[in-house]
C-alpha cells in the first residue's frame, strides 16, 4: 500500500526477532497471537478504557479540524456515540489516507471510520461493521472543461489517492491517474489545471462546495461506480467488536441520531437502508 519507512521496517525486524525467540520456547505461532489478540479485541478496548480511531482529520465534513482548532466531523460525532456505548473514550489518531487503513495492521488504532467502503479486497483482509452512511460518487471539473459527463472521461487525466476506490472507478472510467496523498490535493490539482478531474463522494463535494462557493468547479453529469456506502474497517476476526459496534450503529440510526448528525453537516439524511 505504501513504502516502509524506516521506522516501521526496525519495527518489523524487532517483532520478527521476538516471534522467533517466542517459538524457540515452545511459545504461540504468529499468527496464532494475532488471531487471539483480534478475537480480545474488544476486551482489550474496555480494559483500556479507550477505542482508538484512525482517520485523516483533514476530509471535511467526514472528519476534520473547525477554525478554532477542534476536531469536529460527522464521523467524528458518529465515532463518539459508538465510544460511549461501548464504555470508553474515543482517542483519535490522524494520518494520510494512503497509511490509513495499514495503521490497523501495525496496531497503530483499532478501527478505521473514513468515508470506507466495503469492498471484496479489503474484506479478504479486514472486517467491516453494517454501513452507516450512504451516498454516490461523482467527478468534479473546472467550470471552462469541455468534460459534460461522466462517460466522457476516457483518455482524460485525473487525481486520486493511490489506495481510493475512487482511483479505481476513474481508472474504469478511463482516466489517466495522477497519485495524491487526499481529496485537497486532488482538489487542488483540478484548481490549478495540472488534471482534468477527480472523483469523490457527492457529499464531500456538496460540503467543499458550501466552504468555498467561488471555486471555479463542477460536477459532471452521471454517477461515477455505483451507488455506496461506507462501514467501520477493524482487524479480521475482531467478532465481538464487530458486534458491539454493529449494534451501536443500528441503535442510533433507528433513533435518529445519525439522521441528525447528517443534515446537521450537509442538510441532508444520509442513513443506508438496513439489513438483516
Amino acid at each position: 500500500m505504501q513504502k516502509i519507512n524506516r521506522r516501521t521496517a526496525l519495527a518489523a525486524t524487532g517483532a520478527s526477532a521476538l516471534a522467533l525467540a517466542l517459538a524457540a520456547c515452545g511459545g504461540s505461532s504468529s499468527t496464532g497471537s494475532s488471531t487471539s489478540a483480534a478475537a480480545d479485541k474488544l476486551q482489550a478496548i474496555k480494559d483500556s478504557g479507550k477505542i482508538r480511531v484512525g482517520f485523516e482529520g483533514t476530509f471535511a465534513p467526514w472528519n476534520y479540524h473547525n477554525e478554532a482548532g477542534e476536531l469536529v466531523g460527522m464521523e467524528k460525532e458518529i465515532a463518539d456515540l459508538i465510544a460511549a456505548d461501548l464504555g470508553v473514550k474515543a482517542e483519535y489518531i490522524e494520518t494520510q489516507w494512503d497509511s490509513l487503513i495499514a495503521g490497523v495492521d501495525a496496531d497503530r488504532y483499532d478501527i478505521v471510520i473514513n468515508n470506507v467502503s466495503a469492498t471484496e479486497e479489503r474484506r479478504a483482509k479486514y472486517d467491516f461493521s453494517k454501513p452507516y452512511v450512504a451516498s454516490e460518487g461523482k467527478v468534479a471539473v473546472l467550470e471552462s472543461s469541455s468534460l459534460q459527463k461522466v462517460e466522457d472521461l476516457k483518455g482524460a487525466t485525473a487525481a486520486s489517492s493511490e489506495t481510493s476506490n475512487f482511483r479505481t472507478l476513474l481508472e474504469e472510467a478511463g482516466a489517466q491517474m495522477t497519485i495524491v496523498t487526499g481529496f485537497d490535493e486532488a482538489i487542488e490539482q483540478v484548481l490549478t489545471g495540472r488534471v482534468d478531474a477527480c472523483g469523490n463522494d457527492a457529499v464531500t463535494f456538496a460540503y467543499y462546495q458550501q466552504q468555498h462557493p467561488d471555486a471555479p468547479i463542477r460536477l459532471l453529469d452521471g454517477i461515477l461506480g455505483e451507488p455506496s456506502t461506507a462501514s467501520i474497517l477493524m482487524p479480521k476476526g475482531a467478532s465481538s467488536l464487530q458486534e458491539a459496534i454493529n449494534d451501536s450503529i443500528v441503535k442510533h440510526l433507528e433513533n435518529g441520531d445519525f439522521k441528525a448528525i447528517y443534515e446537521k453537516y450537509v442538510g441532508v439524511d444520509l442513513s443506508p437502508q438496513q439489513t438483516a
